[in-house]
């Protein structure tokens, strides 16, 4: 028997490919769920330090790591409560928070937030992959910086000593050296740091200690410090008062009362007033905890990952300051040194860049003159493409104007949702308050339905508005779980008013979808008022309406069902067109635009009568997809 060896070949070929992708489909299937990230701050909110760690690390994840993420915030506010008795609250509520959640890392930012967790953390959190972020301290070689075996550490060293030799280095004549703390733990830990540091000194330099100050004697104690002086602000947090404060605030203030050069151990301050130094960088810590998150996501042991290309140490100055100390061209300033808030002399330095671009704008205007007096010979062609194009131009006017009748009547069918809810709302209002009943919190849930109402139907304008002017609506990434619980709260006081039960099946992960939010809403109420309506006559104890949704491979389905009269036959297979309905009030625009949004998200839609009693609406979007 005659084999054709080519044939052969390729049936392998193809055979071998499809066994491949059965194998690893699981897997990739697996990497397209996203991870659910917990990051635990044990400091406030306000630190400008947390929020450079926080915005790094989302950074990194978002430019270099494929696959969704969502990640959870909690903070602690040790520095405002450092009662263990509030702390084990907040513990109570986060291990409640997040007990049905499937976490895959948890980032514990400090100072000293192992022992928070380790005392007050539920035990299925202890066993979560981690990544520890804290300040090295050196006065205790035993301290744990770690929660489990899973754990990796990122270590903050903080060089005070190096910040000594820079600010002499800079300022040799200076003799006066002014030590300004707070009265957090975090402050005080750090000042410990950069006292074992100044000893070197103590002999050569006058060193004063300021701490546990209130802010205005700190403030007037300022004013009196010489020019010739050196400041240095490890961390200001907390004042003797108990008033809490960032340290970029506090430089501010400090830097307007005195006219010594400020230096700082963290990049965290570089807002107003602050010189420079030698800093440990919060930015980089936070670019450093994104890439070992990506590496844990990938498989590798938390505690064996090392990233070596991120130092999180820097020389870093602010440019208006250097300028102030006569520093801009200092031989003294380190080399690769971050400069901040530089002035750049633009002619200067793109002169070159310029002299070309003015170069290329005259040959440019030399090619256009002679393509014009080419283009003299080519007259009765250019007409026919003008005509052309003013008929084009009559085609797009005349469709605008179809797209403006079809919108005017959405626009009336889908305001009468929000503008009744708000008179709803206003009149309880009005029923409550002469009721004297005074409660401000059932007051203040009245006006907020108002204001909800009211942003509704703004967006429900602004949707329709922007159709009308053939505006394309840039569609995004969002969890159509969300925006389905939405539409159900728009529509709850109506159902409670009809005595209509709404059973929802949604699944409990989000599902992500790339659309426009308030056009798939629209759709999801016209179901649902569409059921409404169908069971107007019907006996309240079976008015229901079943919401649920379907998962496919790449797609989901969301059904509205209900229990009333059904579709009529005579109207069954043009239901989806414009002004077809069966209500003496209605336009019969409703499903027509339903349509049109489902088909302009590349989706299907559909209506069928159930087997039994009533109908289901139906409509089929494809589940977002990272390109």
């Amino acid at each position: 028997m005659h084999i054709n060896l080519k044939n052969f070949k390729k049936v392998f070929f193809m055979c071998l490919i499809s066994l491949l992708l059965s194998e690893f489909k699981p897997i990739l299937a697996q990497q397209d769920e996203p991870k659910n990230i917990l990051v635990i701050f044990s400091m406030n909110q306000g630190l400008v330090a947390y929020q450079l760690i926080l915005e790094n690390i989302k950074e990194v994840l978002r430019e270099e790591y494929n696959i969704p993420f969502k990640l959870s915030v909690e903070y602690l506010d040790v520095g405002k409560f450092p009662d263990f008795s509030y702390q084990q609250f907040l513990f109570e509520r986060i291990n409640a928070k997040y007990k049905n959640t499937n976490l895959d890392l948890i980032i514990c930012v400090g100072p000293s937030i192992i022992p928070l967790l380790e005392n007050y953390a539920a035990q299925y959190l202890k066993e979560i992959p981690a990544i520890s972020i804290d300040f090295r301290d050196p006065f205790d070689q035993n301290k744990s910086y770690s929660i489990n075996s899973k754990t990796n550490t990122i270590l903050v060293d903080v060089d005070a000593k190096s910040n000594f030799e820079l600010a002499f280095k800079l300022f040799p004549k200076n003799n006066s050296v002014y030590v300004i703390s707070g009265s957090a733990k975090v402050d005080k830990f750090l000042l410990k740091i950069v006292i074992s540091a100044s000893h070197k000194y103590e002999k050569s330099k006058k060193i004063h200690i300021w701490q546990d100050i209130p802010m205005d004697v700190l403030l007037a104690e300022a004013a009196q410090i010489s020019e010739e002086s050196i400041i240095i602000i490890p961390s200001f947090t907390l004042d003797s008062l108990g008033t809490t404060y960032n340290t970029a605030e506090v430089i501010r203030l400090i830097s307007r009362k005195s006219n010594a050069p400020i230096f700082v151990l963290l990049d965290t301050p570089f807002d107003e007033g602050a010189l420079g130094g030698y800093v440990s960088s919060m930015k980089y810590t936070g670019i450093k905890t994104g890439k070992t998150a990506i590496k844990i996501f990938s498989g590798v042991d938390p505690q064996s990952v090392i990233v070596d290309d991120v130092k999180v140490k820097k020389y870093m100055f602010d440019y208006k300051e250097l300028k102030r100390f006569n520093l801009v061209n200092s031989e003294m300033i380190p080399e690769n040194s971050i400069i901040l808030n530089e002035e750049v002399d633009f002619i200067g330095k793109y002169k070159w860049f310029l002299v070309t671009g003015i170069v290329f704008i005259i040959l440019q205007a030399l090619l256009i003159i002679n393509l014009i007096r080419l283009n003299k010979n080519q007259k009765l062609m250019t007409q026919q493409i003008l005509e052309s194009e003013n008929r084009y131009r009559e085609l797009v006017r005349e469709d605008r104007l179809q797209h403006m009748a079809e919108l005017t009547a959405s626009l009336s069918h889908e305001l009468i949702q929000p503008l009744t809810a708000i008179l709803s709302s206003a009149q309880a209002g009005i029923r409550f308050i002469n009721s004297n009943r005074s409660d401000n919190e059932t007051i203040k849930e009245i006006f907020q339905n108002i204001v909800e109402d009211d942003q509704r139907a703004a967006s429900v304008i602004s949707s329709v508005r922007s159709m009308m002017k053939l505006e394309k609506r840039e569609k995004e990434r969002v969890d159509l779980n969300e925006l389905i619980r939405e539409v159900i709260k728009i529509f709850s006081g109506e159902a409670a008013k009809q005595e209509i039960t709404i059973e929802v099946n949604l699944l409990e992960r989000p599902l992500f979808i790339s659309a426009d939010s308030i056009q798939i809403q629209q759709v999801v109420l016209n179901f649902i008022f569409n059921a409404a309506h169908s069971m107007e006559d019907i006996e309240s104890d079976n008015k229901l309406i079943l919401i649920n949704e379907i998962l496919n491979d790449n797609s989901v389905t969301v059904q509205v069902q209900d229990y009333g009269k059904g579709i009529k036959e005579e109207i069954k297979e043009k239901i989806f067109k414009p002004f077809i309905t069966t209500r003496s009030k209605g336009f019969g625009i409703g499903l027509a635009v339903s349509k049109s949004i489902i088909e302009a998200h590349n989706g299907k839609i559909s209506a069928e009568n159930n087997p039994d009693i009533g109908a289901t609406f139906s409509f089929e979007l494809k589940l977002w997809k990272d390109e």
